[in-house]
């Protein structure tokens, strides 16, 4: 990311962009600036080429490559899942007229390709290597959320602190797109108010009930019941199954403890994910939360809810009265 904004501050891009990852709103954050330093918005329509999935053709982007901008300095041509990186999509005819004009970029033309997944053994992706800029994009660490939170609300001439981001964040969940809908929410609440607190995110934000299981878990773990409870009866007013809402507590603990068996494994985000069965995007937060509980803790817990959901399972005890008593235990 450092790199891509490094060329939109200076105006030095290169020919060629291919954005991809597992963070969709990073892609089309940047693939949208490149469009836009590149091409006026009174020029959009002679001089942007737009092509989405099999309508980008090796003959297509060839086509809009070669045409020389009308009125303006740069012609952009913009391919969205296209699929071209993932393998060979059209034969190898035409991947071979693809990295023809991969190879002979014109100066009057900028190429972007934003995809969900890429293949960097192919020659595709070598080929945009070599004449351009190749970016994988994921979801920032906590620093990077608690930055992007800061600077959304600044665009409204909003502030908070670092504590409030850290709620707002734990409250909605790793999704960014869904983030900037809940803060734009929260800017348009406060009106001339410029300062965002925790009791406006609990009256305006939507919390994502895996969200609000974040929170019943760190009630549990501080054990304070009564917050706890709390959390559990408004999941309960928001129309949540009592049986989720178990459910929910069940998988989030073993994530934790999953999470917990890799704090001295040296391991990327995407298999420390696929260990703890959660989103890449989304390891930093169970990181975050599983380092205030101890081995011992998690443990401890995994065998009261297999304990309990085997008394809820014979019908020794309802689900509701399950989750109270698992509460009183812990």
């Amino acid at each position: 990311m450092e790199v891509l904004t490094e060329h939109l501050k200076k105006g030095d891009f290169k020919p060629v962009y291919l954005l991809f990852g597992e963070e969709d709103y990073l892609i089309h954050f940047y693939a949208q600036r490149l469009a836009d330093r590149n091409v006026a918005p009174e020029d959009r329509f002679m001089n942007l080429c737009v092509l989405e999935g099999e309508e980008a053709t090796a003959d297509r982007i060839t086509e809009s490559v070669e045409t020389y901008p009308f009125m303006g300095e740069k012609r952009v041509t913009w391919v969205k899942d296209s699929r071209w990186f993932s393998g060979r999509r059209d034969g190898e005819e035409e991947e071979k007229k693809l990295l023809g004009i991969l190879g002979r970029m014109p100066g009057t033309a900028l190429l972007i390709f934003e995809e969900e997944k890429a293949d960097k053994r192919t020659a595709l992706y070598k080929a945009v290597q070599k004449c351009g800029y190749c970016a994988q994009l994921s979801q920032p660490n906590e620093t990077g959320m608690i930055r992007f939170v800061a600077r959304e609300l600044g665009k409204e001439q909003k502030m908070l602190d670092e504590p409030t981001a850290r709620y707002f964040l734990q409250t909605v969940g790793g999704d960014m797109r869904y983030q900037q809908l809940e803060l734009a929410k929260l800017a348009a609440y406060k009106g001339e108010d410029p300062v965002v607190t925790t009791e406006d995110i609990d009256r305006i934000c939507t919390p994502q009930p895996e969200n609000n299981i974040f929170r019943l878990t760190d009630a549990l773990g501080n054990r304070n019941r009564r917050e706890a409870v709390r959390i559990y009866e408004r999941l309960v007013a928001n129309n949540e199954d009592p049986q989720r809402i178990f459910y929910m507590l069940a998988q989030q603990v073993r994530r934790l403890y999953r999470i917990c068996l890799l704090r001295d494994q040296r391991l990327s985000n995407e298999e420390k994910g696929e260990f703890a069965g959660i989103s890449p995007k989304v390891v930093w937060l169970y990181q975050k939360q599983a380092a205030r509980f101890r081995m011992e803790q998690l443990e401890q817990w995994v065998l009261l809810l297999t304990e309990t959901d085997e008394k809820v399972k014979t019908g020794q005890l309802s689900v509701e009265d399950g989750i109270f008593r698992l509460m009183a235990q812990v």
